[in-house]
């Protein structure tokens, strides 16, 4: 079975990860999130085609500078998680006005119009008992959620479940640098995806969610908000294939991230990452981020 070095004993193929930053400044962010953002937009879906025999991957270029400037791109989750309350299933959000959401999963799609006040909004999904009691029995489950507000259009994915998942965290060298590039400047640094029974080709989708009390969780990808890309390597017992030279391994990165201050902004940094095996499944965890070379906290915080 080929699996990152780090989850021993890990059956999945298709690899969800997420890195989790330490505190970025000693100056932290107020109103720290409720919960962690949960599986990124699409988590599972639009699967790049399977890489074909003996073929080896092209060149990948590493993300350039990009900004996060506080201002929210529509309605976000204030957690990635939600549990069924009797036959309702209540999603928390902060918006910016009135809306409509609808959330589907292979049994279930509801919709519902939900009021904004004071920049939150719960929404309040009715479900049937069977409904219900299918999503409370379940685990690991994730629905796609669609929230409209105004001309504004985000998809979302959402937890869904009796209790919220226990956080996993692969362990790795490289991550998310809280202040690799100053207070107010982040860096991600792609894992050393490894095989460990012999090479194959891995293609990994990288993601950034931030978050700030006016706009909850925010999703920015490689193409910019919403939307991300996928990136083709191999993955050997030893890492990355094409980043090993022979001074040193030369990784993927996306940076420098700039974060606008004056926002208490939190950063986390997404990477799905696919390695192709006959059996794939979807998995999604929580990976390595540092405030400092020797420290591993929860989040990269900005004031």
């Amino acid at each position: 079975m080929l699996r990152p070095s780090a989850r021993r004993g890990l059956p999945a193929i298709v690899i969800v990860l997420v890195a989790i930053a330490g505190y970025g400044a000693e100056a932290r962010a107020a109103d720290p999130p409720r919960g962690l953002p949960g599986p990124p937009p699409g988590v599972g879906t639009g699967l790049p085609l399977p890489p074909a025999p003996a073929q080896a991957p092209p060149p990948q270029t590493s993300l350039p500078a990009v900004s996060i400037t506080g201002a929210p791109n529509g309605p976000g989750l204030l957690s990635g998680y939600s549990a069924v309350s009797g036959t309702k299933l209540p999603v928390t959000i902060a918006c910016q006005a009135d809306g409509e959401a609808q959330l589907r999963t292979a049994s279930v799609s509801v919709k519902t119009a939900y009021r904004c006040a004071r920049g939150r909004s719960t929404i309040r999904f009715v479900l049937t008992r069977s409904q219900a009691r299918g999503i409370a029995k379940s685990s690991g489950l994730v629905g796609a959620l669609t929230l409209s507000q105004g001309a504004q259009t985000v998809h979302l994915s959402l937890s869904l479940g009796r209790s919220a998942p226990t956080p996993v965290f692969w362990t790795s060298a490289f991550g998310l640098g809280c202040t690799a590039g100053g207070a107010q400047s982040a860096q991600l640094v792609a894992p050393n995806f490894t095989s460990t029974v012999a090479p194959t080709t891995i293609d990994v989708r990288p993601w950034l969610a931030w978050y700030t009390s006016a706009g909850g969780w925010q999703w920015l990808g490689a193409r910019g908000a919403g939307s991300s890309a996928w990136y083709r390597w191999t993955a050997t017992p030893t890492g990355v294939a094409e980043w090993q030279q022979p001074t040193g391994i030369n990784p993927w990165t996306w940076g420098p991230i700039g974060i606008v201050p004056g926002h208490g902004t939190y950063l986390i940094a997404v990477l799905e990452a696919v390695y192709w095996y006959s059996h794939p499944r979807t998995v999604w965890e929580y990976a390595r981020s540092e405030p400092s070379p020797t420290t591993v906290t929860t989040y990269c915080a900005y004031p």
